[in-house]
């Protein structure tokens, strides 16, 4: 992927332009771009969107943010092969101040700088929009649907009541270029920004002049992107018709994976079921290695084991004999890594690289159709649609399952089932967290038949506890007088 220069040009320049002799100070800088000078036309444009993608990619956000969110939940344990570098994250010890490897405040500072990569594309290409107007359409489209998905990272973090017409605070809403000093809207003026960008998105992105992914290549946010991103929103919004709508447009373009192709998506060999992923390749800026703090296959260490009780979920059916097992996301997702203190110790291998590689450059996936499945399975139980919701449950657990025998699930046991099965097809892809978080509020570690545990491990955090919102970086609060930082922090 490559990465857009432009704020490097100009620092670059302005550094530049300070050392020169005193008699050339009145020459013009050919490289001193401004955001007026730089965007001449459609192509301009078109290129800032490398800055775009290069922000979802940093090791920050999509290519960190995993590993920062699946070691709060109950999915996973510090292990004695950690450098305890993430032992006060893993343990909710975090606070404002972010002592703890500056986690939070990269988690604030990243989305919004991919908002103002994008901004710079939406303020100002509707000047050059009668020059092609579907070129146009292909480029303020990916931007828009980015802002808006950057800023739905943000508030499900940082906001503590994300319900769609919530009035409690939420982020600020970044729409300009400028340096300025926004106070925190409320989560239904948030939502209302993110609906508005999708929409226009989908609009937009469905009159384009040529196609933005491939059948191999699903790096660009196009129309399918946009919906996945409006299905997921809806569904924390708990706006489950527009939940339905959006995951149906998307499942019906795009079929599960199959048993063959399954592991393939792991290891980058195909794209089955994939709508958008952030691009990794080796000589990428920014250590683009999705969850390698977790299980690092480059310095071969197990930072954070897999918990029995995730892995207990399973069906394992045949494992031992054949090596896969009933359900194929088993060995598609972990592996056994020792038997240090009598037990299995089992690690993650989700993303140990491209092909045969083990190095974690693998590509992040950001949205699958599997989720598609899941949003409206848990959308259509929640309107008592229950029959409906049954089929989609089953359907993608026959694509996983050998030999699955549908089943019928009515009420709690369904969806509970369907939460279940978000943790087994989406584990360690950054969504436990925020299920846990919109749900239950509850994490429990169970460290029994692990052999391998650090110590400090904490085993639970209640719903009562304030760190299910993360604390506003203190040197946010110390540079913008306007916004009101997180209660008990």
């Amino acid at each position: 992927m490559k990465y857009n220069s432009f704020k490097l040009v100009v620092v670059l320049a302005t550094v530049l332009g300070l050392g020169a002799c005193s008699k050339n100070l009145e020459l013009k800088n050919p490289f001193g771009l401004t955001p007026t000078n730089a965007f001449t036309d459609l192509a301009s444009f078109e290129r800032q969107l490398s800055g775009v993608y290069g922000a979802f990619a940093s090791a920050d956000y999509h290519n960190g943010y995993t590993m920062v969110t699946d070691i709060l939940t109950d999915d996973c344990y510090e292990t004695t092969e950690s450098l305890v570098n993430f032992n006060q994250v893993h343990n909710w010890q975090y606070d404002a101040a972010d002592r703890q490897r500056t986690f939070f405040t990269s988690m604030w500072r990243q989305p919004y700088n991919t908002i103002l990569q994008a901004n710079y594309i939406i303020n100002g290409i509707g000047a050059f929009k009668n020059d092609n107007e579907r070129y146009h359409n292909r480029i303020l489209g990916q931007a828009l649907a980015a802002r808006a998905i950057a800023h739905f990272d943000l508030l499900k973090a940082y906001a503590g009541n994300i319900d769609r017409n919530s009035t409690a605070p939420g982020i600020p809403v970044k729409t300009d270029t400028k340096i300025t000093f926004p106070a925190r809207n409320t989560v239904k003026e948030v939502y209302d920004a993110i609906y508005n960008d999708l929409n226009q998105a989908i609009t937009l992105l469905g009159n384009t002049d040529v196609s933005i992914n491939s059948a191999t290549n699903k790096g660009g946010l196009d129309i399918w992107g946009a919906r996945a991103a409006l299905a997921r929103v809806a569904l924390y919004a708990k706006d489950y018709p527009t939940a339905i709508t959006a995951a149906t447009a998307v499942i019906n373009q795009f079929p599960l994976a199959t048993r063959a192709q399954f592991p393939g998506i792991w290891n980058d060999a195909n794209s089955a079921e994939v709508i958008w992923a952030i691009n990794n390749n080796s000589g990428d800026p920014g250590s683009p290695f999705p969850s390698a703090e977790l299980m690092s296959f480059r310095f071969n260490r197990n930072t954070f084991g897999v918990l029995p009780a995730l892995i207990a979920t399973y069906d394992t059916t045949g494992f031992g004999a054949t090596g896969t097992g009933r359900d194929i996301r088993f060995t598609s997702y972990f592996y056994l890594r020792n038997t240090l203190g009598g037990a299995n110790n089992w690690a993650i291998s989700k993303w140990r690289g491209k092909g045969t590689s083990a190095d974690n450059l693998v590509n992040f996936k950001v949205f699958r159709v599997a989720e598609m499945y899941l949003i409206r399975a848990e959308a259509q139980a929640l309107s008592t649609q229950e029959t409906a919701a049954n089929a989609d449950l089953n359907a993608l657990k026959a694509a996983r399952i050998s030999g699955w025998v549908n089943q019928t699930l009515t009420g709690a046991a369904l969806v509970n089932e369907i939460a279940a099965e978000r943790r087994r097809e989406l584990c360690f892809e950054g969504h436990r967290w925020f299920d846990l978080k919109r749900t239950t509020r509850v994490v429990n570690r169970p460290l029994t038949g692990t052999g391998n545990p650090n110590a400090q491990v904490q085993t639970s955090l209640p719903s009562s506890s304030h760190r299910w919102v993360w604390p506003i970086p203190e040197v946010e609060v110390r540079a913008n007088p306007n916004i009101a930082q997180n209660p008990n922090y």
